[in-house]
């Protein structure tokens, strides 16, 4: 992974903070994107005094907030020259209904619409990086619900 940049979404916690360490530790250059930037630098600095890595980033991400999607593609962009692997890794699963900026349900808008913004607008970033790649991070959970297309906003 030397040379490569891989963008994690959520990469403080969980499935994306063990990616971090592992892509790290073969040398990839890092950027977690985040919603709590405190939790992050905090990681950071643990994968880097494990790995001995230091290109290590942490931009602010909020995934209920397309304005935040934009300003974070928007510096990504202008920050790294390359993008080889962007994982779409951060997700929720509220006990209670709440909704994003934009008024959609918050695990439907911040799982696939939230990534799916955010690979949308880094596309032609990850094209001129080919071979790059997209990796999107789920559960097991659509085992168990269905969607109600005509309730995309959680109204029912």
């Amino acid at each position: 992974m030397r040379g490569k940049t891989v963008l994690i979404s959520g990469g403080n916690s969980g499935i994306g903070a063990a990616a971090a360490q592992a892509l790290a530790e073969r040398g990839a250059r890092l950027v977690l994107a985040c919603r709590d930037l405190g939790k992050a630098e905090r990681v950071r600095d643990g994968i880097a005094t494990r790995s001995g890595k230091e290109d290590i980033h942490v931009l602010p991400l909020d995934l209920a907030s397309f304005a935040s999607i934009r300003e974070l593609a928007a510096s990504v962009q202008q920050r790294f020259e390359r993008l080889d692997v962007l994982i779409n890794n951060a997700g929720l699963f509220p006990a209670q209904k709440i909704v994003t900026e934009e008024g959609f349900e918050a695990q439907f808008g911040i799982n696939p619409l939230g990534h799916f913004l955010l690979t949308q607008l880094l596309l032609d970033l990850l094209r001129a990086s080919a071979p790059a790649r997209v990796i999107n991070v789920t559960s097991m959970l659509h085992r168990f619900g269905s969607i109600d297309f005509a309730s995309f906003r959680g109204e029912t």
